[in-house]
């Protein structure tokens, strides 16, 4: 890997870091530079705005979600446990008092441009898409129990696990979230 591609991946890792923590709006580039041990200049050739950080931190989080997915489908056929697996996906940052870039970015909607929040659509859509066929599949062979559209299902299961973050970052108790994840579960079975 080049110094190029090691710095912009620097930049990235830490910026997503951040954002996690504070919001999208909560830093500037000295941040990212003091952190990296970099000059802002530097941050400004690899994304020479925030909008242009924002639009690549949400299309590497959702090539890394569609790797995670796809890891899941490949490693695990019941349904049930695919959706265990998926709870695991968004407990991650609550081990760290923080909640997924995506729901962070979205708190910060209004400020950023149509294409983050195009990005962030995207996103979420597959997140809601591969949740909606794995709950249909679940259904069809036997494996979960629900009322109503998949599709439905899918947004409750999503926002349940979004919420599920910031309780648990609000109130610093990593065990709130594991309790509605487990809940939600429960009630698929």
């Amino acid at each position: 890997m080049t110094k190029t591609k090691n710095t912009a991946e620097a930049i990235l890792d830490t910026a997503q870091s951040i954002v996690q923590e504070v919001g999208f709006n909560g830093f500037s580039y000295a941040h990212i530079a003091e952190k990296v041990g970099i000059r802002t200049a530097s941050i400004h050739y690899h994304f020479p705005n925030k909008e242009d950080l924002a639009e690549a931190l949400i299309s590497r989080y959702h090539r890394h979600f569609i790797t995670a997915i796809a890891q899941i489908d490949t490693e695990t056929q019941n349904n049930l446990e695919k959706l265990r697996k998926f709870t695991l996906l968004y407990s991650s940052p609550v081990q760290d008092y923080c909640t997924c870039l995506g729901v962070m970015i979205s708190t910060d909607l209004a400020t950023l441009s149509g294409k983050t929040g195009e990005g962030l659509a995207q996103l979420f859509t597959a997140n809601l898409e591969w949740l909606e066929r794995v709950l249909d599949q679940g259904r069809r062979e036997g494996h979960l129990n629900f009322e109503g559209a998949a599709v439905v299902e899918a947004h409750q299961f999503l926002a349940s696990l979004q919420g599920a973050q910031l309780l648990a970052r609000s109130f610093r108790d990593i065990s709130r979230f594991d309790m509605i994840a487990k809940g939600i579960i429960s009630a698929l079975t």
